[in-house]
């Protein structure tokens, strides 16, 4: 009777160990949880730079639109003879002298001041108020030399980010209905507003026709801008210029408008 009491409590105890496949559904369960963990934590820590970079861009370029509006930017004197500085154009110069122009863009939320620094990089990732931000600023190409209300080509940069802001906007001109509702780019310069109607939307890359820059040839702006389909008597053509957040580094989306 003991010996088989023996053996049965023998079987019991076999019987309440886990078996091999169990430890490992267990095992491979505990894995997956700390991978799906870091993952999640990684993602953060990559997504976190770019939240906040966007969160201190939107409240930097919000309190610049408040000082253009206490600016009173809209009011302008378009006599020839007025050759002082604006309001506008005063108020932004004693934040940044590199200040160009004000730019909105007809139902988008772009709606920025333009700058124009030494070279076509330092404003990637400088904000106008002249912090590191990865967004950066709204900038004139640095070949865009003189009065700009007298330049045949103005090109102007911008970041397109995922969290928004800068020239994101730019995409919803791929769509051919809000292209046909909303169709104006608009310059503040000096005393004066500069109105640009878009007729080109295209994705392309940098080496595309349009960031040409050399009008030295008395033949070079008309044959420009028949080559990219301006309608006839265009004295001007503005380029905005965004990436496209593909793999290919080069690819770029452009808006184009002429006056």
């Amino acid at each position: 009777m003991k010996k088989s009491k023996a053996t049965k409590n023998s079987n019991t105890q076999s019987n309440s160990r886990p078996s091999a496949k169990s430890v490992s559904k267990t095992v491979g369960l505990i894995v997956m949880i700390v991978i799906l963990g870091s993952v999640t934590l990684i993602t953060a820590l990559i997504a976190l730079p770019n939240i906040n970079a966007n969160r201190n861009s939107a409240a930097e370029y919000a309190t610049l639109r408040e000082r253009s509006v206490r600016a009173e930017f809209s009011v302008f004197d378009y006599t020839e003879a007025d050759t002082e500085p604006s309001a506008l154009e005063l108020e932004m110069r004693e934040i940044n002298p590199n200040f160009v122009a004000w730019m909105t863009v007809d139902g988008t939320n772009i709606d920025y001041p333009v700058v124009r620094g030494e070279d076509n990089i330092r404003y990637l990732t400088t904000s106008f108020q002249g912090t590191h931000n990865r967004n950066g600023a709204l900038f004139m190409d640095f070949r865009n030399l003189g009065d700009l209300r007298n330049l045949p080509h103005l090109i102007v940069y911008g970041h397109n980010s995922r969290q928004g802001g800068m020239f994101t906007d730019l995409h919803m001109f791929l769509d051919d209905d809000f292209l046909a509702e909303n169709d104006t780019i608009t310059l503040k310069v000096g005393h004066e507003i500069l109105t640009f109607n878009i007729f080109s939307v295209r994705l392309t890359d940098v080496t595309d026709y349009a960031y040409f820059l050399d009008f030295s040839a008395d033949h070079a702006f008309p044959y420009f801008t028949h080559r990219l389909g301006a309608p006839t008597g265009a004295s001007q053509i503005i380029t905005l210029s965004t990436c496209t957040n593909c793999r290919n580094d080069d690819a770029r989306l452009i808006v184009q408008g002429y006056r």
